[in-house]
């Protein structure tokens, strides 16, 4: 009866939580994380599923570095990387150029460009709320993009957040650009390079690639636009330059990627504890010291012992301490010490560790004491002390 009184209140506690949980007013995380996972404002789910209607070929996500892709990319691959910055290393710079250089098309959008990658471009990107200033106040919060070359027959402007567009490519001195699509400011925000055999199309305004903006269908037109630029071939979409090594190795991984599994997850969890202390708390009972049993044999070797140590019988011990001691070996190493010839005297050195000069100090005591009819306390002291220094050494 106790059991049902438990169960029924984490049942309660578990109903009344989902019942938060289903009432609760829904939640946007407005992070920027580009992720083709993510559904949130600023998740990449819809590009996600954008690219593959492009050209009905597979996209592929990654969250490996140039470097570690660039064994597995060919020409007949594109590469997209987009986040809020793109600063690659030498090592990632230079897979990222080998690639392009034989044959390959990378697309690259970040609001800025740094490290190797700029500095072997010339590449500079600035923002038009610093370099515009008066403009920007005195226009409205929203700002427009458009073709240079319009690819539509009926829409050429396309209007977002001012906060989300508002950098532009400034400078690309070492290579011959082209521009494809400009601000309100007519400053280049996409531009396309031949670089070897392939192309390079670098863009400055990547959150038009987010939820938020590829969900409204004009907007949708502009990103399409501009990834038609993109050869019809296979697409590898790699996020580390902005999530990192995001993915994760826990056998958890799904249920922790979805609320309403972690929450039953962290629900069971609690469910399972509080229930392992009610029962500790409940059963436990003291537990009685029971006193170890008496070793009777040790009180009577002792006993005997004494009773021929007192007798003065030192050669009856000797003898009984020796055979013992021939048992032990015998047991231990498996070496007959009855009849001890120099060939058993050096198998016992080796097989034991022992030194030679302690195994023959004690080998020649036990043959002394077996050739005398009897033994001083002395000599009987002198027998335990080999002894036991043997056994200290193995």
């Amino acid at each position: 009866m106790k059991d049902w009184k438990y169960i029924t209140y984490l049942a309660l506690l578990g109903g009344l939580l989902a019942l938060l949980l289903l009432t609760k007013n829904k939640q946007y995380d407005w992070t920027v994380t580009f992720s083709h996972e993510d559904k949130n404002p600023y998740g990449g789910f819809a590009f996600n599923e954008l690219l593959p209607t492009l050209h009905n070929k597979p996209v592929k996500n990654s969250y490996q570095t140039l470097y570690e892709l660039q064994d597995s990319l060919d020409q007949n691959q594109n590469l997209i990387i987009i986040g809020s910055r793109f600063a690659p290393g030498k090592a990632d710079t230079e897979a990222l150029l080998k690639y392009v250089n034989q044959g390959g098309t990378a697309f690259i959008s970040a609001n800025y460009f740094f490290g190797s990658f700029a500095d072997t471009l010339g590449l500079e990107v600035y923002d038009v709320l610093f370099k515009n200033t008066q403009k920007v106040f005195n226009n409205t919060d929203t700002a427009s993009l458009h073709f240079v070359t319009p690819v539509m027959d009926s829409v050429f402007e396309f209007r977002y957040k001012q906060g989300n567009i508002h950098n532009y490519i400034s400078r690309a001195d070492s290579i011959p650009a082209t521009t494809l699509i400009k601000n309100n400011y007519h400053q280049p925000v996409a531009i396309k390079t031949q670089w070897g055999k392939g192309t390079l199309l670098i863009n400055s305004t990547p959150m038009i690639f987010t939820n938020i903006h590829l969900l409204d269908s004009n907007n949708h037109t502009l990103a399409a636009g501009l990834l038609s630029y993109l050869p019809p071939r296979e697409t590898i979409w790699t996020e580390f330059y902005h999530l990192g090594r995001f993915e994760s190795t826990s056998p958890l991984r799904f249920v922790l990627s979805s609320e309403p599994l972690r929450w039953a997850y962290y629900l069971t969890i609690l469910s399972i504890l509080l229930f392992m202390i009610f029962e500790a708390k409940r059963k436990q009972r003291t537990i009685p010291i029971l006193k170890p049993l008496a070793n009777t044999s040790l009180e009577f070797i002792g006993t005997i012992g004494n009773l021929y140590y007192q007798n003065g019988d030192h050669k009856n011990i000797a003898e009984k301490k020796i055979q013992f001691f021939f048992e032990q070996v015998r047991m231990h190493q498996n070496i007959n010490l009855q009849h001890t010839d120099e060939a058993t005297l050096q198998f016992l050195i080796r097989k034991s560790g022992v030194s030679e000069k302690t195994v023959r100090a004690l080998i020649s005591c036990i043959q002394s004491i077996r050739s005398k009819e009897q033994i001083s306390a002395d000599e009987l002291r002198n027998l335990n002390q080999l002894i036991e220094n043997f056994h200290n050494k193995i």
